[in-house]
């Protein structure tokens, strides 16, 4: 049986969604409940990579088991074998061509900022202080969307093809006391996310222009990428699986000579 889960995690305390030799990982304390429920060693495929110090409310993975428990009851036997900073919130049975990371369609990433000492949500806000141009900034996050080569806004990844993403959506909202940025995309390169804000936050301080953030984007040259905003403030909040999605990302990939996956 495949199935898929729907899981939430603090991870401040991990080295990232995927297993690594140097530290805790949540792929790692997934797989070691799903042994400790089934008795067999399985892994956990998870839709998109977190790194270290970034949260989810909504990371999607599969897992293929040979006994067919019934989601409901593997829904609580793993919650009862996961830590305090893991949950899953829905177990299903899905058919065996699913994917959690190739079938997705998109992923939608939310960042948070507090223009404001707080001390309950620290661990998930970047405390930003000082003024902050958001119409400069609402202004810049408007060039986001559609496809565009995310070179100048990623770390280097070697096994990368390329770095074409289609963003379907992008966001930059603000009471003047919490900003949040949201972006949806068919894929995130690695430190994509944060490099956008901390680009966004230059703008946002006046030490860049909303034609300097556009510029970075279309020069492709990753010697100018940002800084990358600290992580706590990212979260991963949702990954859909949307047939007329691929088909469009498909397109415009085709178009460009890229390949569509991951």
């Amino acid at each position: 049986m495949r199935y898929k889960l729907t899981i939430e995690y603090d991870g401040s305390a991990f080295v990232g969604w995927q297993v690594q030799n140097n530290g805790r990982s949540v792929q790692g304390v997934l797989e070691d409940a799903v042994e400790s429920v089934c008795g067999v060693s399985a892994r956990v495929h998870g839709a998109g990579r977190t790194d270290t110090g970034v949260h989810a409310s909504g990371q999607v993975a599969h897992v293929d088991l040979a006994s067919a428990l019934p989601p409901s009851t593997l829904l609580r036997a793993l919650n009862a074998r996961l830590p305090e900073d893991v949950a899953l919130h829905a177990v299903e049975e899905v058919e065996q061509d699913f994917h959690a990371r190739f079938s997705a369609s998109s992923r939608m990433y939310r960042y948070t900022i507090a223009h404001h000492r707080c001390a309950l949500l620290r661990s998930t806000r970047w405390m930003l202080y000082g003024n902050v141009d958001h119409a400069a900034i609402a202004q810049a996050v408007r060039v986001l969307n559609g496809a565009h080569d995310f070179t100048g806004f990623s770390k280097f990844s070697p096994e990368l093809e390329h770095a074409w993403c289609y963003v379907f959506d992008a966001r930059w909202e603000s009471d003047g006391a919490t900003s949040v940025f949201t972006i949806r995309a068919n894929r995130f390169l690695h430190g994509m996310v944060r490099a956008l804000v901390g680009g966004l936050v230059a703008v946002g301080r006046g030490k860049s222009s909303p034609a300097d953030f556009e510029q970075i984007l279309n020069a492709r040259d990753r010697a100018r990428t940002p800084m990358l905003a600290p992580p706590q403030g990212l979260v991963l909040t949702a990954v859909a699986y949307d047939a007329g999605e691929r088909a469009l990302v498909r397109e415009q990939m085709r178009i460009l000579g890229a390949s569509a996956d991951e």
